[in-house]
């Protein structure tokens, strides 16, 4: 048995193994994050440009009450 080895090589590839596993899983966690709350920030917009739902109405002239 050599000096210092704790692990055998295959417990250390599982140890890395599971290492590299958790980093990819929070990176891609990260980015999904990234990519939903960029698209939440910018505001829905139909054909006219204006925000969807939301019709730009031009002034009558008349006067109503709000």
């Amino acid at each position: 048995m050599k000096k210092g080895v704790t692990m055998s090589t295959w417990g250390a590839w599982g140890y890395w193994g599971i290492v590299a596993g958790l980093v990819v899983l929070l990176a891609i966690f990260f980015a999904c994050m990234e990519i939903l709350y960029s698209n939440a920030k910018r505001p829905l917009t139909g054909n006219s440009g204006s925000p969807a739902g939301r019709e730009e109405r031009a002034p009558t002239g008349s006067k109503h009450a709000a």
